[in-house]
């Protein structure tokens, strides 16, 4: 087990922060723009939604099972540098492929490489907080490591609003993944990790399957806002332009998501205080997609990317506080966080899964988005279990 006392510094921060938006990047301009609208191009109309889903589902399935191993090989090796690096070569030939991909199986091994690989250096830089940043600090690089995350959004969604081809913009991508994070393997100084038990991948019960569940559906929030966002502005909103109304959407989203994340983050170090943010990031993320459900009008869909922003900023400004926290072995904590991941990842494939349906035949996207603030409210009403959590 290493203690960690001595703070980490502002350029290493800064470093740290690129690293994950080159990472978000690499996820999350595919999934908003350059998936939806290869899907389209190879499926038609009226198949666009199966194959995204088809997709999605595949690469979220290899995401599940990447990150938890990815922990496990850098626990083993007892650094974290090489894993950052391998998971992003794995990452960007993915991209590359989904690039010059025509067809269904192509398409769907190019995501798989690019989920499987990223889950590489996303382990990395989670196990990095355990690994270098004390507790009265972790608030602030835990919400760096969220806000950068949406950051990346923004930054993967514009490069392929800007880009106008899937081709070009998967290769933008690729570019910008492995060098938004060359700083950071620059400066990144190992801390040694003791032997211990590290290494061993299990399911601890307790604390932090409290934490699991609730990031879990909380993150199933987000990715059902995400996954069809494209479809649901130009089919149920109505707007022309529906990539250009996805990328304003987003901007407004991130906007308010990095002031509450990085905000909610420094103060819940001053006030020592994680389970109040948690909260109240449920209550509004819920209010948030009622609206989307109820309201699909574009200066209601606006308003409610701003709640939605807001309380996305709110959980993830305490997210990584409160996984570090609850962590059941130090020894092991790239394994464990991994395992963690999942709650994130695995929303990735069941998002699609359970939109699908409900589009098609059960509600359309009113029935969607209230199942999806439906999902918020459970998440609240299991925070008075995450006893370990002030």
């Amino acid at each position: 087990m290493t203690l960690v006392e001595a703070p980490v510094r502002r350029r290493w921060m800064v470093a740290y922060g690129l690293a994950m938006v080159g990472v978000a990047a690499g996820w999350f301009g595919p999934i908003q723009i350059l998936l939806p609208e290869q899907a389209l191009r190879l499926a038609g109309e009226d198949g666009k939604e199966a194959l995204l889903a088809l997709v999605t589902a595949w690469g979220a399935a290899a995401s599940m099972v990447a990150n938890p191993l990815w922990g496990v090989f850098s626990d083993r090796l007892g650094t974290r540098r090489p894993i950052f690096v391998a998971g992003t070569v794995v990452g960007v030939a993915g991209l590359l492929v989904l690039a010059v991909a025509d067809s269904t199986a192509p398409m769907v091994t190019g995501w798989i490489l690019v989920q499987a690989g990223l889950n590489g250096p996303l382990a990395a830089l989670a196990a990095m907080i355990g690994d270098r940043v004390p507790e009265r600090q972790r608030g602030t690089v835990g919400a760096l490591f969220g806000v950068a995350q949406i950051i990346g959004v923004i930054l993967g969604t514009a490069v392929a609003v800007a880009a106008g081809s899937s081709a070009i913009g998967y290769v933008a991508v690729a570019i910008a993944v492995p060098a938004l994070g060359a700083a950071l393997l620059i400066m990144h100084g190992e801390v040694p990790i003791s032997r211990g038990s590290r290494g061993r991948l299990h399911w601890p019960g307790g604390q932090f399957a409290v934490a699991w569940v609730i990031r879990f559906l909380l993150n199933l929030v987000n990715a059902l806002v995400l996954v069809y966002l494209l479809y649901y502005l130009s089919d149920e909103v109505g707007v022309g332009d529906a990539a250009t109304w996805v990328l304003i959407v987003t901007v407004v989203n991130v906007l308010f998501a990095g002031i509450f994340g990085f905000a909610g983050g420094v103060l819940s170090d001053r006030w020592e205080k994680r389970r109040v943010f948690v909260a109240a990031g449920a209550v509004v993320l819920a209010i948030g997609t009622t609206l989307m459900a109820l309201v699909p009008v574009v200066p209601v869909v606006i308003a409610a990317s701003v709640l939605v922003g807001i309380g996305w900023g709110a959980y993830i400004a305490v997210d990584m506080a409160v996984l570090t926290q609850v962590l059941p072995d130090p020894d092991t904590r790239a394994t464990m966080l991994g395992v963690a991941n999942v709650a994130g990842t695995l929303p990735q494939m069941l998002a699609p899964v359970l939109a699908a349906p409900i589009v098609t035949g059960l509600g359309g996207y009113r029935t969607l988005y209230l199942v999806t603030a439906g999902f918020a409210v459970l998440a609240l009403a299991l925070l008075p279990r995450l006893r370990a959590i002030h």
